[in-house]
C-alpha cells in the first residue's frame, strides 16, 4: 500500500512540474494588448545554456548582451570560447524580426507568424509564442518563452530538432 501511494505522489507531482511550465499555454492573448517593458537600448550580462537533443550533454556559455532597437541584437560571448554574434536586421533575420517586432510594437509580424500566450502578475510577466501551423517557422522552432519584470529576464528557444536554449540576463541597464 505504501508503494502504491508512494507511486501515485511520484505521478502527481511530475504531472505538477509539467502543467507548471506549460501553464503559460492556458492564456492566449493578443499581442496587442500584452504589457512588456518596451526599452529601446538594453545592456546586460548573459549565461546560456544549450541543451542538445537526445543528450545529456549541455552547452554553457555567457558574456555580455546589448540591444539597441536600430541596430539589433549583439551577443559578445566571453566564455568559453569569445566571439560575437550580431542579430542585426541583415543577419539572422527571423530572430532579430520578432526581436524587434516586439519592441517596436510591430504586432503583424508577431501576428502572422506566432500564436500568443501571456501571464502577468504583479511582478513579473511571460510572454510565450508558438509558430502558427502556417508560418515557415512552424517547421524549425517549436516555441519562445519570455520571462521578465523591468527587463526580459530569460528566453527559452526551443527548436523541434535542434535542442532548446535558455538565455539569462543579469545586470540590465
Amino acid at each position: 500500500m505504501k508503494r502504491f501511494i508512494v507511486i501515485v505522489l511520484s505521478i502527481f507531482l511530475a504531472g505538477s512540474c509539467v502543467s507548471a511550465k506549460d501553464a503559460i499555454y492556458q492564456y492566449p492573448a493578443n499581442i496587442a494588448n500584452v504589457k512588456i517593458p518596451q526599452n529601446t537600448n538594453v545592456t546586460c550580462k548573459f549565461t546560456q545554456t544549450k541543451t542538445i537533443p537526445n543528450s545529456q550533454a549541455c552547452i554553457k556559455s555567457g558574456g555580455n548582451f546589448k540591444f539597441n532597437i536600430n541596430n539589433g541584437v549583439i551577443f559578445d560571448t566571453q566564455y568559453p570560447v569569445k566571439s560575437t554574434t550580431a542579430y542585426t536586421s541583415d543577419q539572422s533575420k527571423r530572430i532579430s524580426d520578432i526581436i524587434i517586432a516586439i519592441s517596436k510594437k510591430d504586432y503583424s509580424y508577431i501576428n502572422k507568424n506566432f500564436n500568443v500566450y501571456h501571464l502577468k502578475n504583479q511582478k513579473n510577466w511571460e510572454l510565450a509564442l508558438q509558430p502558427k501551423k502556417e508560418s515557415k517557422i512552424h517547421n524549425v522552432m517549436d516555441s519562445i518563452v519570455i520571462h521578465g519584470n523591468n527587463y526580459i529576464d530569460t528566453i527559452e528557444i526551443n527548436t523541434l530538432k535542434n535542442g532548446s536554449t535558455k538565455i539569462n540576463f543579469t545586470e540590465c541597464r
